[in-house]
């Protein structure tokens, strides 16, 4: 058993090569959040398989069982390759692979359309929420804030959401419905951070007022300057709204052979996995593990 880290909602431990489980946090609002987690694996398990959407194999109130990428998130790859103070990024100093970034954008897009076609937006897509497995495949991971297509949103995250302004035909001052709008916008945002090894202005320091200037400029749509090419055509399209679904910005990025993006977990492996959770319940260790 080992820690892997703590999110807003959960505490999440490796406990095999294959098995992670996220332990709810004690909050009120944190334990709300992971039950939605729940709600969507739930709804999910009597769906197809989702290529590239993290796998669960087994809950219980306050556990999930998901399945291990081994080689941590986007967000800790990219940091590894910066030279940062703080929040703010000074330099970068190796450049993702234009083949990764493309393939990783195709599974990203893979996932993310696939939870459209089954009628959800993620609702929290960016690097920290992107695993890499042991094969250097993405997974999109944390769908507690996963949401029905319409329903309106509460809250997103800039640079990967931006509250609608006047111009933007529905609520100003509000994030609006959850739906392609949202979800290919905040592709767009990771998009231009693997082509630039950063986030959207997380070269600029504005100091205490930053996160309040980031908001304010990205509900202005004062995005930061792109170049004539192809790849920023692309988060640009993103940034202003004109993909109607996530499947059509998936066509941005095409593959061999759609039917080797990702095999399909047997049933069989599927059930092992569930029976060692069930193993690791009954032996008392998942229960000695902190929920903070």
């Amino acid at each position: 058993m080992a820690f892997i880290g703590r999110g807003a909602n959960g505490t999440v431990y490796q406990l095999n090569s294959f098995i992670a489980v996220k332990r709810a946090r004690k909050g009120i609002d944190e334990q709300t959040d992971h039950a939605n987690e729940q709600k969507i694996f739930q709804f999910l398990k009597s769906r197809p398989q989702i290529p590239f959407l993290v796998r669960c194999f087994y809950q219980r109130p306050n556990d999930i069982f998901l399945e291990l990428a081994a080689n941590g998130s986007l967000a800790m790859l990219l940091n590894h390759h910066q030279e940062r103070i703080g929040s703010r990024v000074l330099n970068v100093f190796h450049s993702l692979d234009p083949h990764d970034i493309h393939r990783w954008m195709r599974q990203l897009c893979l996932a993310a359309a696939g939870l459209e076609e089954s009628g959800l937006t993620h609702g929290d897509i960016r690097p920290g929420n992107m695993l890499l497995d042991s094969n250097w495949n993405l997974i999109l991971c944390d769908v507690d804030r996963a949401m029905k297509i319409g329903e309106e949103i509460a809250v997103l995250t800039e640079p990967f959401g931006r509250l609608l302004n006047l111009e933007d035909g529905e609520v100003a001052g509000s994030y609006g419905q959850a739906g392609a709008r949202t979800e290919t916008f905040a592709i767009a945002s990771v998009y231009y951070t693997m082509l630039r090894g950063h986030e959207p202005y997380e070269t600029e320091c504005w100091g205490e007022d930053h996160f309040t200037i980031l908001i304010d400029k990205f509900q202005k749509k004062e995005f930061p300057p792109l170049t004539t090419s192809a790849g920023d055509a692309i988060v640009n399209q993103g940034w202003n709204g004109k993909y109607h679904s996530v499947a059509e910005l998936l066509t941005e990025f095409p593959g061999d052979n759609d039917s080797n993006d990702l095999p399909v977990m047997e049933e069989k492996w599927m059930e092992s996995r569930r029976l060692e959770c069930k193993e690791f319940i009954a032996s008392g260790l998942v229960d000695r593990l902190e929920r903070y």
